[in-house]
């Protein structure tokens, strides 16, 4: 789904929001710095603005909220509407994700020659639920596992919530209110484990999905604006400045101990409670002033053709950044953990976004394309039939209009 679109309550129409385009772009830049900050050591051995980009794995969270708001805004729209088509809502995800992610695969696999076990465990996307199942080169392909398990479970929310919303408009609003709270507190069971040896529960969705709630209940507070929890979103959202400077509280909180270490090294439950809730905060007070806020220096920045470029690529730069660094490490012969961040950016970014905007171009949009087109005619199809039977129905039929 594109993340421009939402709907307008009181209109009922599509509008455009770019600046979520431009949102994607410091998530996903937030991602790439994590990575070349560890990678160097810079992450560790540079005071707080070193700690500050190691803890940019805080990404990941944004880029869960915006998939929350923007799916589940479109597939409530859908259900209203009476047009909720699950096989199709899983043929447009699995077409936009999965055949970038496997051909970035294959060329990792090529290259760094991982054992044909984690080779297919990360085709299928369920690396997340082994302990070993490991691609170094790949690492930073956990959170699609964990995304794929949102888009599965998505549809089954939404009709769960359907009788929610016909008994009353909020109570959907309210259910994912609590469901973020109790779950959030509960994020840090079966944490804790060490890597390459234990699964790593927090990785899974039950974890995770306090990140998907913040852009859920973000979607669904537009849709009942005179809510309680719906007027209080949104005047926060209309305050960007001071959403911002919470966001920024809570990521300056996030790297201190309280969160854990800022590598690989386990974190206890209570750290990794404590992380999960900051890294919604962080989440909710970048996405409030695009969701529910009006015009601002914020949105305009995120606006701009360059930022929201980088966004929609930001796919593809996820995808590649990571085996290039690697690849550059070892195509120089070049230490790992020794420095040199600015040289690995240097030519590790451009690079990167090159890759990104090839994947775009070439695989992206062409597979989304494709899925488009054969939905389409899925859909004509069944409108034909219907058609064709009708034809054929006898005139004193009493089946009537709502049994069918």
């Amino acid at each position: 789904m594109s993340s421009r679109r939402t709907t307008t309550p009181a209109q009922g129409v599509v509008t455009l929001i770019p600046a979520l385009d431009g949102l994607r772009a410091v998530a996903a830049g937030m991602v790439v710095l994590t990575h070349a900050a560890y990678l160097t050591g810079v992450g560790v051995g540079s005071g707080l603005t070193g700690r500050m980009m190691a803890r940019g794995d805080f990404g990941v969270a944004i880029f869960f909220a915006l998939s929350g708001f923007l799916l589940h805004r479109g597939l409530v729209a859908d259900d209203r509407d009476g047009r909720l088509d699950v096989v199709g809502y899983a043929f447009r995800r699995a077409a936009r994700i999965l055949p970038a992610y496997w051909i970035a695969l294959a060329v990792v696999v090529v290259a760094s020659h991982p054992s044909a076990r984690d080779s297919l465990i990360h085709a299928a996307g369920l690396q997340i639920y082994w302990s070993d199942a490991w691609i170094s080169d790949f690492g930073q392909s956990w959170s699609i596992a964990t995304e794929i398990a949102f888009y599965a479970a998505l549809p089954f929310v939404v009709l769960a919530l359907r009788p929610l919303r016909r008994r009353r408009p909020a109570l959907p609003l309210i259910v994912l209110a609590i469901l973020a709270v109790a779950l959030t507190l509960t994020s840090g069971l079966g944490g804790g484990g060490a890597f390459g040896e234990d699964v790593l529960y927090e990785r899974w969705l039950h974890a995770r999905a306090p990140h998907f709630l913040v852009g859920m209940i973000c979607a669904e507070a537009l849709l009942v604006p005179g809510h309680a929890i719906a007027r209080r979103l949104t005047s926060w959202g209309s305050d960007a400045v001071m959403c911002l400077a919470v966001a920024g509280a809570a990521y300056l909180m996030a790297t201190a101990p309280i969160t854990g270490s800022l590598t690989l090294e386990p974190a206890t439950p209570s750290q990794l409670v404590v992380r999960t809730a900051l890294s919604a905060v962080i989440a909710l007070g970048l996405l409030l002033p695009l969701t529910h806020g009006g015009p601002s220096a914020y949105r305009a920045v995120l606006s701009r053709p360059v930022v929201r470029w980088l966004g929609v690529t930001s796919y593809g730069l996820f995808l590649w950044h990571l085996p290039v660094f690697e690849a550059l490490y070892a195509v120089t012969g070049a230490s790992e953990f020794a420095g040199g961040l600015l040289p690995l950016l240097a030519v590790g970014l451009p690079i990167s976004l090159l890759l990104a905007a090839l994947s775009h171009h070439w695989i992206e949009v062409p597979s989304s394309r494709l899925a488009g087109r054969l939905l389409a005619r899925r859909r004509q199809r069944q409108r034909d039939r219907p058609e064709d039977k009708e034809s054929h129905r006898p005139l004193d039929s009493g089946a009537s209009d709502s049994a069918r």
